[in-house]
C-alpha cells in the first residue's frame, strides 16, 4: 500500500516541493486511490466493452487521424505514434499516457479546482527508479526507441519485427516515465512530463511497482482547504489564466476571479526590520 499523509497547510506544500525537488507530482481533485491513464480506467475496461470494443485503442486513434487533418495544421507523420498520443491526450481521447508536472503547485491547481465537495490527492514519484524497473538508467525523451516501441506497439502488426527495426534487444513490460518536446503552450505552463503505460493489469500499476515512499507517496487535501489553496495559488501565478494560455483558460480564470467580491488590504507580513 502507497505511503499516504494529510497536508494541514500551503506551507506543506512548498516543504514537498522543495524537498523532493526531482520528482514528479499529479493531482486529482478527488480520491481515486491509483495511477491509470484514461484508457484503463472502468469506462472502457469492463468485460461487456471489451467483448464489443476490443480494438478500442486502434479505433480512437485510426478515427482521430481520420477527421483531424481537416481540422488541424501540422500534424505528426502517420507512423509517429507517440506524437499522436500527445495531440489526442492534449483534446481529451483516452490513451495510455498519464501527464505529470515537475511543480507540485501545478498538481495542487489540477487538485483543488474540480469537486468541491471531495477531498484531493497529489501524487509524487520519482521516475528515475520507475524507469530501473524497466532495466533503463535515467529519463529518455519521446524519441528514444523504448518510447517508439510502446507507444507504436499497439498499432503494429508485427510487434517483433519493430523490436527489430528499433534495435531494442529486451522488450519493455513496464510503464516508463519520459520527456517530451512542449508541442503546446500549455505542455510549457505546466512543465508537462509523461509516462506510458503497457497494460490494465494490477501488475502494470505505478502504485505496485513503486513501494518505497523514497519513491512513491500520496498526499491527501482536505475538501476544506481547497478554496483557500486555490486562491494562493493564483495569487502565486498558478491558475486558469497561466496554465491554460488560451482563451478557454482565460474565460475560466474571469469565471473564477469573479468569486472574490471585494479586497481588504491586509498587514504585510512582520520579518526582522532593517
Amino acid at each position: 500500500m502507497v505511503t499516504t499523509y494529510s497536508i494541514r497547510s500551503f506551507a506543506d506544500l512548498i516543504e514537498i516541493g522543495t524537498t523532493m525537488g526531482k520528482n514528479w507530482f499529479r493531482g486529482h481533485s478527488k480520491k481515486y486511490e491509483t495511477l491509470t491513464p484514461g484508457l484503463f480506467r472502468e469506462d472502457y475496461t469492463y468485460d461487456f466493452f471489451q467483448a464489443t470494443r476490443p480494438q478500442y485503442e486502434i479505433e480512437l486513434m485510426v478515427l482521430f487521424k481520420r477527421y483531424s487533418h481537416s481540422l488541424l495544421l501540422d500534424l505528426p507523420d502517420h507512423s509517429d505514434h507517440i506524437t499522436w498520443l500527445f495531440w489526442m491526450q492534449h483534446y481529451g481521447i483516452p490513451t495510455r499516457l498519464l501527464d505529470w508536472t515537475e511543480n507540485i503547485l501545478t498538481a495542487a491547481f489540477f487538485a483543488v479546482t474540480g469537486n468541491p465537495k471531495e477531498d484531493a490527492e497529489i501524487w509524487t514519484i520519482f521516475p528515475q527508479q520507475l524507469n530501473n524497473t524497466s532495466k533503463f538508467g535515467g529519463i529518455p525523451t519521446s524519441e528514444h526507441s523504448f518510447i517508439k516501441y510502446l507507444s507504436g506497439k499497439p498499432y503494429h502488426n508485427n510487434p517483433e519485427k519493430l523490436l527489430e527495426e528499433l534495435e531494442i534487444k529486451e522488450e519493455p513490460k513496464l510503464p516508463m516515465a519520459f520527456v517530451a518536446p512542449y508541442i503546446f503552450p500549455r505542455m510549457s505552463s505546466q512543465q508537462s512530463v509523461f509516462t506510458i503505460h503497457t497494460g490494465m493489469d494490477d501488475e502494470f500499476a505505478i502504485e505496485n511497482i513503486l513501494k518505497d515512499e523514497k519513491y512513491i507517496t500520496r498526499y491527501i487535501i482536505p475538501v476544506s482547504l481547497k478554496l483557500d489553496f486555490e486562491k494562493r495559488l493564483s495569487y502565486l501565478g498558478f491558475n486558469y489564466r497561466t496554465l491554460f494560455p488560451d482563451l478557454d483558460g482565460l474565460a475560466n480564470f474571469f469565471k473564477r476571479d469573479s468569486r472574490d467580491l471585494g479586497w481588504g488590504q491586509p498587514d504585510p507580513p512582520s520579518f526582522d526590520k532593517k
